[in-house]
């Protein structure tokens, strides 16, 4: 096990797309020996009620997290359930930070069950922009292992941060790499043909990828033009049969915090699978 996947954060509501990223997070981790933090984090008024009423609810809340935790207890992983009070959004990522968590996993939608609980669509829209460890958004009712992983590359230093990200990934799951690029149908500055575009970047792919089939990692690459980038990806995934799609992300802005860009942000509202954004090294 690399150490950069020593530890896992799991956002958890009680929703089932929160018990997909549970049990995606523990088929990953059980077979590599990686821990789980499975996080809860609540808002209440309890100042406004008796202690011993305070102290009832706390432990009814720590009871479903027990439960919600089961679907990795099933898959054998080694998860430690931790409540904390606070913004669902402040909460994750900060126990992400503070133990250098490897990934953080939400699920792709969620539920509110009542105050405090997690709702994970707008954690996930947060958490897309300003995680500094990479992140998984699972969608409901992901069952599969990893076997096919398809990652996006530009050239870009975080595309291929995100790329050699890939290797740990592919490493712990024996799984294959199939690395896309897409010409982008709006690039004002390509002036080449199709053609010339693939003969002028396949070699510079090759490259890419290869060190990591110096690694035993099996790699294939596929090309494609005059297509949304988005588009392109999310469209190899489906032929491929693809069971994580994975993009790397620019560093945070100045001024907003935004850090994820319109492609990135394209493939979270329609992947159907699951996704893994990967910060640049220096944020992670």
């Amino acid at each position: 096990m690399n150490a950069a996947m020593s530890r896992f954060v799991v956002g958890l509501d009680g929703s089932a797309a929160a018990a997909s990223a549970m049990r995606w997070a523990g088929k990953l981790a059980a077979s590599s020996g990686i821990e789980i933090l499975a996080v809860n984090a609540y808002r209440h008024g309890f100042a406004e009620v008796r202690p011993e009423t305070a102290d009832r609810l706390i432990s009814e809340r720590e009871s479903m997290l027990n439960s919600w935790i089961r679907p990795a207890l099933d898959e054998g992983a080694s998860v430690q359930a931790v409540l904390k009070q606070g913004d669902p959004r402040d909460v994750l990522l900060k126990v992400a930070e503070e133990v250098d968590a490897g990934l953080v996993v939400l699920g792709r939608t969620g539920q509110s069950g009542g105050p405090g609980f997690l709702h994970l669509g707008s954690v996930v829209e947060y958490a897309a922009h300003h995680a500094r460890q990479p992140l998984a958004i699972i969608p409901s009712a992901v069952l599969g292992p990893i076997r096919r992983i398809i990652v996006g590359v530009d050239g870009s230093s975080e595309s291929l941060g995100a790329l050699r990200w890939c290797a740990d990934l592919a490493q712990l799951n024996d799984a294959s790499l199939r690395v896309v690029t897409v010409r982008d149908r709006n690039d004002e500055d390509t002036d080449s043909s199709p053609r010339s575009w693939r003969d002028d970047v396949e070699p510079q792919v090759r490259a890419w990828i290869a060190p990591l089939a110096d690694m035993g990692i099996s790699t294939d690459h596929v090309m494609q033009s005059d297509l949304h980038p988005a588009d392109g990806l999310l469209g190899v995934a489906s032929a491929s049969d693809g069971d994580v799609l994975v993009i790397g992300t620019r560093g945070t802005g100045r001024v907003s915090g935004v850090r994820v860009g319109g492609v990135a942000m394209k493939v979270l509202h329609r992947a159907f699978l699951p996704l893994v954004l990967v910060p640049p090294v220096s944020e992670a």
